[in-house]
């Protein structure tokens, strides 16, 4: 009983443990796209986020104007 008790202490350790360590989806990347007419924001893993905000931007931007990201978080 005591080896049974032992053991799950151990794993409800490590998997406590695991959890800060592994990523989860509210640590996604957010990021922000803008031009002089209009903005755009995706989120996801940062290479998602960065293309789905210029995206966005760019659909509401009129042609011959550029979007840059403004600003990404992690």
């Amino acid at each position: 009983m005591k080896k049974i008790l032992a053991v799950a202490a151990v794993a409800a350790a490590t998997f406590t443990a695991a959890s800060f360590v592994s990523p989860s989806s509210a640590e996604a990347a957010y990021c922000e796209a803008r031009s002089a007419y209009a903005s755009g924001w995706g989120s996801g893993n940062i290479n998602y986020a960065r293309r789905r905000a210029l995206q966005e931007c760019a659909i509401r931007t009129p042609r011959g104007y550029t979007c840059y990201i403004t600003g990404c978080r992690y």
